[in-house]
């Protein structure tokens, strides 16, 4: 019975250990399961068959191995739509109910463009790998951006984040973070929902510095801001609210803005100013203008093109307007700015009237003595010289005629001094030699000797040499500086001398 004890004994510890040992055989055969690489994981995972079906689909277009690509040995990393996710996208796009409407070759190339931007070649990046404010660069070649914010999220060029959940599906070949948003980049943005080219007046009111261009159009209410947004094509000269701020200061009293261009008269010139910045039937760029080319506007009148040092646009003034910047690209034409508002020889007429010879006269600061003879010899000559003409004066400098007054000596201390009837019947015959009525010759217009005669009835003559000199009954010539100032009625040429008729002389030198 103790013999039996001794190998029951012996015989149950064997079992034990045979049954140990076959424990450990068992767990020693145990295997880890095995990953399988992403596009597997995807097709393994419910909420990932819309990613599966997106990959399909690009992968029909002959060029597209995505599939294939995200089958490799990586590592990736790749942000995966949720099948909500793609459901969200088609109901914010136009056109595309399901992945079935990317039915053409170029849409499906859209479709990897957007798949592309899920996916980070040379990297398996953790979610605790993560940081606020990281940048990857995706296979698509625009960037994302890790924003962290209690969650991870990922932000594309939209104005809506990704969140990531779950993080971190490991795959043989990478790693997959599920994403609730499809995400999207600039150039599918551009693709799909280009921004609309806007017309000429959509792109000046888009455009802070030319809001007075708009409030001229609307103020002149003549259905310009309708024209302008026709098909045209239209090339439009656009000035600057700096530019029609200029304008209204060289109008002075009564035009403080555009709105003083309120009687139906005023509103119908400023929509003629409006018009000679537009040419209508073509849109012409910068590169399609030559030098001295002259552009028919829609006002009727014409302005040139100057190439020199820069493309410049030439109106009825003496003033060029500068183009900065040009060829800007409107849907229907082309938008060229200026410095300038453009003034056609219409709106100067209306506006900024020529002065007839005594109002500008009146306005030269050096010919204050010239105007105050023409009222001291009260001989009708102020009346005169507000007609129609033509007329040619020549017309002293205040220098000039107190030159005279000090050669005639005592008695002349001022014009006043011309006081009796003779004295001023004299004085206004001085003043007749400076006039020379019927014509309006400029200097271009004068010859060298030649003789011409004057109102009062003797004759001056002409010196071209060294300069244009205008030669009286004395020894000393008149200098002509500035010569060719035109007036409305005629044209003026100022000279530095009071020119002096035998009769004068006789009178007054003897």
């Amino acid at each position: 019975m103790k013999k039996f004890g001794i190998y029951f004994l012996a015989f149950f510890s064997s079992l034990l250990l045979f049954v140990s040992c076959s424990n450990d055989d068992d767990n020693d055969m145990i295997e880890e399961p095995t990953l399988v690489n992403i596009v597997e994981t995807a097709q393994e995972t419910d909420i990932l068959s819309s990613l599966v079906a997106a990959l399909v689909k690009a992968d029909e277009n002959e060029d597209s191995d995505l599939i294939g690509a995200l089958s490799g040995n990586g590592p990736f990393t790749v942000f995966a739509p949720t099948n909500g996710a793609f459901t969200s996208l088609f109901a914010s796009l136009d056109g595309f109910d399901s992945l079935s409407d990317f039915d053409t070759p170029e849409k499906r190339e859209i479709l990897a463009t957007i798949l592309k931007y899920h996916v980070v070649v040379g990297a398996a990046a953790t979610s605790s790998s993560l940081s606020n404010g990281q940048e990857f660069t995706t296979l698509q070649g625009e960037k994302l951006t890790v924003r962290i914010d209690g969650d991870v999220y990922i932000q594309d060029p939209t104005d809506t984040d990704a969140k990531v959940g779950p993080a971190d599906v490991l795959a043989s070949n990478g790693i997959v973070h599920v994403i609730d948003k499809v995400l999207v980049p600039q150039e599918v943005l551009d693709a799909l929902n280009p921004e609309p080219t806007p017309n000429i007046v959509e792109l000046a009111m888009d455009t802070e510095f030319l809001s007075s261009l708009v409030g001229a159009l609307v103020q002149a209410d003549a259905g310009l801001v309708d024209l302008l947004q026709t098909d045209g094509p239209f090339t439009v000269f656009a000035p600057t609210d700096t530019a029609f701020a200029a304008l209204l200061d060289a109008l002075g009293d009564g035009y403080n803005s555009l709105a003083d261009f309120d009687t139906a008269e005023e509103k119908a010139l400023l929509a003629q100013i409006l018009k000679y910045h537009v040419v209508a039937g073509t849109a012409a760029y910068s590169t399609d203008l030559s030098d001295g080319q002259m552009v028919e506007t829609a006002q009727g009148e014409s302005v040139t093109v100057s190439l020199t040092g820069g493309v410049f646009i030439q109106d009825k003034t003496d003033v060029d307007a500068a183009v900065a910047p040009a060829d800007i690209a409107a849907s229907n034409g082309v938008v060229h700015v200026i410095d300038k508002v453009l003034l056609p020889q219409e709106a100067l007429d209306a506006l900024m009237p020529t002065p007839n010879i005594v109002e500008l006269a009146m306005d030269t600061e050096f010919l204050s003595s010239l105007v105050g003879a023409l009222v001291q010899a009260d001989a009708g000559l102020v009346d005169l010289l507000q007609t129609d003409g033509p007329f040619t004066v020549f017309a002293p400098t205040d220098t000039a005629f107190a030159a005279l007054l000090d050669a005639l000596g005592d008695g002349y201390n001022s014009l006043a001094d011309f006081d009796t009837t003779e004295e001023k019947a004299l004085l206004a015959q001085i003043l007749k030699y400076h006039v020379v009525a019927g014509a309006a010759a400029y200097s271009t217009d004068l010859s060298d000797g030649q003789m011409v005669e004057t109102a009062q009835g003797e004759s001056v003559t002409v010196s071209l040499t060294g300069g244009v000199f205008i030669q009286d009954k004395t020894d000393v010539d008149a200098a002509v500086a500035p010569a060719d100032i035109a007036a409305s009625n005629g044209v003026v040429h100022v000279v530095d001398k009071v020119l002096l008729p035998q009769e004068a002389i006789d009178a007054l030198l003897h």
